[in-house]
């Protein structure tokens, strides 16, 4: 995949919570990204943001997924769009203990609601079961999801009404802690035909769920030799992304709009990751080139060395290649766990 990247500046102005508004938050840096999409299989992760709708600081906390956020100058939750998927994440103070935590918004419970009052719900997305007191002085924000109906049913619509064929592509999208969903897209018989996703032997798959929570990927298979591109507009995020891992296989991508340097920004023991001499007890890397899937462990020396033929009882270390170093901007992976780690996060680059 290839991308080329743009920078901007701009700045926008959750259970029971009480948020106090923060009158002096700092404008987010606004990065467009030029994702290209090659032909065969291709791992994809969003590195940005939506903007937050609203920033807050915990002041109250009370029992259930509801939380109230006392705000100046701006709408609360009678902002939010009903078709538009939210989530609350904690983004400080730093060093915070739920700093990168997230939780999914109602937003219709919470519309009705109303004065300011945000409910939450239960998710697979969620990496908290609920607010208690550990909240109370917690900074949150308020950001809608990525929705891959918005980036990419265009492009997708083009390809499926094309004269010429252009080959349906298919999604592998992940739906909580390890588990993935594949759906493939196609045009309804009514007039005009609308994109449906399907999943199932046909079962529509409603559009808003098309999730892409933060720190995972997408798989994309595309037949049209050519692929494909789309961009990608939001903002870098400054806090850590918590992102929860099964043990066995994890679709996921490095949140922030760096290439990602193993063992200086993530890939380390202390990363919770296990290392080990041998190529069947360590933690695996996969990653996506075409129909190829090149595999790398997490040796003891600390670094990720290519392995042969990873799936069988023969698998051993190829020192002959070149270890993995970096995950360019943009790129999903797969990581193999020994073991679970709901408490993973990713941390911004040490730069």
């Amino acid at each position: 995949m290839k991308h080329r990247i743009s920078f901007l500046r701009h700045g926008l102005p959750l259970l029971f919570l009480l948020l106090a508004w923060l009158p002096g938050w700092v404008a987010a840096e606004q990065i467009t990204l030029e994702m290209r999409v090659r032909a065969g299989s291709e791992a994809v992760t969003f590195p940005l943001q939506h903007p937050a709708v609203q920033k807050g600081t915990v002041a109250a906390v009370s029992s259930g997924l509801s939380l109230q956020i006392h705000t100046s100058g701006t709408e609360g939750s009678s902002g939010l769009g009903l078709s538009s998927p939210h989530y609350l994440v904690v983004t400080g103070p730093a060093g915070h203990a739920l700093e990168g935590e997230r939780l999914e918004i109602d937003e219709a419970a919470s519309r009705a609601a109303g004065n300011g009052r945000w409910v939450l719900e239960s998710s697979p997305f969620n990496t908290a079961p609920a607010v208690d007191a550990r909240w109370l002085g917690a900074e949150c924000e308020v950001v809608p999801h990525w929705i891959l109906e918005d980036n990419l049913a265009e492009i997708v619509r083009r390809r499926l009404s094309s004269p010429q064929p252009m080959g349906v592509p298919s999604v592998w999208l992940p739906w909580g802690f390890g588990n993935l969903q594949k759906l493939t897209p196609r045009l309804t018989v009514s007039s005009p035909p609308r994109l449906a996703w399907t999943y199932d032997r046909n079962k529509i798959w409603p559009a808003e769920r098309t999730i892409l929570p933060p720190g995972q990927a997408f798989v994309i298979k595309s037949a049209h030799p050519a692929g494909f591109g789309f961009s990608l507009g939001g903002d870098r995020r400054v806090s850590p992304c918590r992102v929860p891992l099964a043990a066995g296989a994890n679709l996921m991508g490095y949140p922030l709009p760096e290439d990602l340097r193993l063992g200086t920004d993530w890939g380390r023991v202390t990363d919770g990751l296990v290392a080990s001499a041998s190529p069947t007890l360590c933690d695996r890397l996969q990653i996506y080139s075409g129909e190829n899937l090149p595999s790398y462990g997490f040796h003891e020396s600390g670094r990720w060395i290519k392995i042969l033929a990873p799936n069988s009882s023969s698998a051993r270390w190829d020192f002959s290649s070149p270890p993995l170093e970096v995950i360019p901007v943009g790129y999903g992976f797969v990581l193999f766990k020994t073991k679970a780690d709901p408490l993973h996060i990713f941390r911004p680059p040490q730069r």
